[in-house]
């Protein structure tokens, strides 16, 4: 019967990835009814605290990106990279970083990426060099973020272990930052020069390449939008000091009690004093766009979680001891996870509470966290998708990088690099800030 289990698994798992987007979620559903009516299987634990967490995140987001919050962001991004375009190979990384850490989502950076284009462009940078450092910088800064729905399914887990939220953070942090330092220097040195690119010269004499760069038009209400955001990053300050000094302040509220109440809160004060109406809430492409992600970790996470979960003690027996003396293999099971599912949250809902389960130490869990960001490994998620259309130059589109083959991209290398170089970096912290 374990056979059909794990092949029923497989192969919803395969579904989903065809499917994508809200069919993993309605993928795993099927994967459910099967399990519980036809194997008999118990169902799992839901990612209730996860999707709760996701979903209040979610609300202030949205509410910030109505008030213009998000467009100030991009906004503030698009003059770095604008008034320093000699650095634009280290600051494309850089900013869709520190935007992604800041917002907990990826999506915000859609908007970056034009820029990023339109900027190596102008100075005859070839354009998937900074393009490919900033889509794996993204990926890999959720889980650097404190408020990503990944980094939320790790930190509820790790909590109950005994680990302060500022040692998870001391971690995570600088291990993302490493990652993404190796990513751009890869991914600086991928492709020829762009003057000199058979494809660019023909495109251009065909004129298929838009020349100059757009003036961004600014907001009507900036400083609404300012306030958005500064109410927003005020949030996430908070939520970080109340977890960080939880000793020393005294209190006994959760992790996920606390990103809650604080997001209800912070978003009714964007609608109070940022002039949002409640019903365009619902209305904002991010609201849509973190509505799918719930229903994908609901399905997928809890089927997973309901199969392996029916095998955790043969599971543990047979490979507890050996994932916690070759911690590596975890970070090889979280990066595999990861890019099957397409979703940082929902792999990290599935696996972080099966590896606790195993008795896996804390400190190898979030050592090997940073390998959880292995949406780069197609060029068919998203964010890969959205700076392949954005170029017009063609530097994409050379036979050795243009993804014919699955896997001849120039996103995996740097992705791959800058995850095993940043992997030692996260178990050293990890053994430092957290130990045994």
């Amino acid at each position: 019967m374990v056979y059909l289990h794990v092949v029923l698994l497989i192969g919803i798992i395969i579904l989903a990835a065809r499917l994508g987007g809200i069919g993993v979620g309605l993928a795993g559903g099927l994967g459910m009814a099967i399990a519980v009516f036809l194997f008999g299987i118990k169902p799992g634990e839901m990612p209730i605290d996860v999707i709760l967490i996701i979903l209040s995140v979610i609300l202030a987001l949205s509410a910030m990106q109505n008030a213009g919050g998000l467009r100030f962001m991009v906004q503030v991004a698009e003059k770095l990279l604008r008034d320093h375009p000699r650095y634009i190979n280290f600051l494309a990384p850089l900013t869709t970083f520190v935007l992604t850490v800041l917002s907990g989502t990826a999506y915000i950076t859609l908007s970056v990426l034009k820029v990023i284009q339109e900027v190596a462009k102008s100075i005859g940078v070839r354009p998937s060099q900074p393009l490919t450092a900033a889509v794996v910088s993204c990926q890999i800064a959720i889980t650097a973020s404190p408020i990503s729905a990944a980094t939320a399914a790790m930190y509820v887990v790790v909590e109950k272990m005994g680990v302060p939220y500022g040692d998870v953070l001391l971690v995570i942090v600088p291990t993302g930052f490493v990652a993404i330092c190796v990513a751009a220097f890869v991914a600086s040195r991928q492709g020829g020069e762009l003057l000199n690119d058979p494809i660019f010269i023909d495109r251009k004499e065909k004129g298929l390449i838009e020349v100059g760069i757009q003036d961004s038009k600014e907001l009507p209400d900036s400083h609404l939008a300012k306030r958005a955001v500064y109410l927003f990053l005020a949030s996430v300050v908070f939520i970080v000091t109340m977890l960080i000094f939880k000793p020393i302040i005294g209190h006994k509220i959760g992790s996920r009690d606390i990103i809650i109440i604080t997001m209800f809160v912070t978003t009714l004060l964007i609608v109070v004093t940022c002039n949002v109406s409640l019903r365009s809430i619902k209305k904002a492409s991010l609201f849509s766009d973190g509505t799918e992600s719930l229903v994908v970790i609901l399905g997928i996470a809890w089927l997973s979680g309901s199969i392996i979960g029916a095998y955790i003690p043969e599971i543990k027996e047979q490979t507890g001891e050996i994932l916690r003396q070759y911690p590596a293999l975890l970070a090889l099971v979280f990066f595999i996870t990861s890019a099957a599912l397409f979703s940082h949250g929902a792999a990290a809902a599935l696996l972080i509470p099966i590896a606790a389960s195993l008795g896996i130490e804390a400190s190898t869990i979030v050592g090997a966290f940073v390998a959880m960001s292995a949406m780069y490994i197609t060029n068919i998620y998203p964010t890969a998708a959205y700076a392949i259309a954005a170029d017009d130059t063609g530097s994409y589109m050379s036979k050795r990088w243009n993804g014919s083959y699955l896997v001849n991209h120039p996103f995996i290398l740097p992705g791959l690099c800058g995850v095993g170089a940043a992997l030692p970096v996260g178990f050293f912290l990890a053994n430092t800030f957290i130990g045994g």
